[in-house]
């Protein structure tokens, strides 16, 4: 029976890849992202109208995000997995970070998974249907980074927040996960990064090769699969071997 995934912070990167990677494995996908434009076109790059539809919505806007999932729900029959790829991640010291920065980064990537979580786990229990939710940690929620306090707490609070949907929805047979990325370029113009920030990132990272947000795209298809059906709760790490150690060093 093929399912239907909601995917948020679809219109590029690692959202983008998440929803082809469904799309591919024959489920009903519903992009959702801010800027409604690129949401559409990128909706319309999968190639598939009849499996594939678009739903703009601020997640930092918990009104919104609830009526996403409401909406997709609406045009699909019902929603079987949620997958929280929404982000931002822009850099700026403490000492120059407004209460509205610090604020919004903390909405878009933490209230929003809460609303969009909250809303889609009523629904699944409603109809008794079980579900599976996946959110996009980070690395930085484990290992604080200059400019990024405000990202940094939001990933920690969304690790935890991921361990207490796993553990009140599991009665109701609602999974509820996390994938943490190491650094994964995606060309994105809302979230943009200096040529040294990536170099530095890269000169640490273990294996020979940069990650690419279809790595990202897999672990998330497997823990919504079958052969995950007794996970929940935990994060899968996807870095590259990063949080192994830093390559960079000499040898002593």
């Amino acid at each position: 029976m093929s399912r239907t995934v909601l995917v948020t912070g679809a219109a590029g990167g690692i959202g983008a890849a998440v929803a082809r990677r469904f799309l591919d494995e024959g489920a009903f996908v519903v992009l959702s992202d801010a800027d409604e434009a690129r949401c559409t076109a990128a909706a319309a790059d999968l190639g598939a109208p009849d499996r594939v539809t678009a739903v703009a919505s601020d997640v930092a806007d918990p009104e919104s995000a609830r009526a996403c999932v409401r909406t997709a729900a609406e045009r699909t029959g019902g929603l079987d997995v949620l997958v929280n790829a929404a982000g931002v991640y822009p850099s700026r010291p403490l000492l120059e970070m407004t209460d509205a920065e610090w604020r919004g980064v903390l909405a878009t990537n933490l209230d929003g998974p809460f609303a969009l979580s909250t809303e889609f786990a009523r629904a699944r229990v409603a109809a008794g249907r079980p579900g599976d939710i996946v959110n996009i940690t980070s690395g930085a929620g484990e290992r604080a980074r200059r400019g990024a306090a405000h990202y940094c707490t939001s990933k920690a609070g969304l690790t935890m927040l991921t361990k207490a949907l796993a553990l009140e929805f599991a009665e109701h047979r609602i999974r509820a996960n996390a994938v943490s990325p190491g650094f994964v370029e995606v060309g994105s113009d809302v979230n943009p990064l200096s040529a040294d920030y990536v170099r530095a990132v890269e000169a640490g990272r273990p294996w020979p090769r940069p990650g690419v947000p279809d790595d990202v795209a897999s672990a998330v298809a497997y823990l919504c699969s079958a052969g995950a059906e007794w996970i929940t709760g935990t994060t899968i790490t996807v870095d590259g071997g990063v949080g192994a150690g830093n390559a960079a060093l000499p040898l002593a």
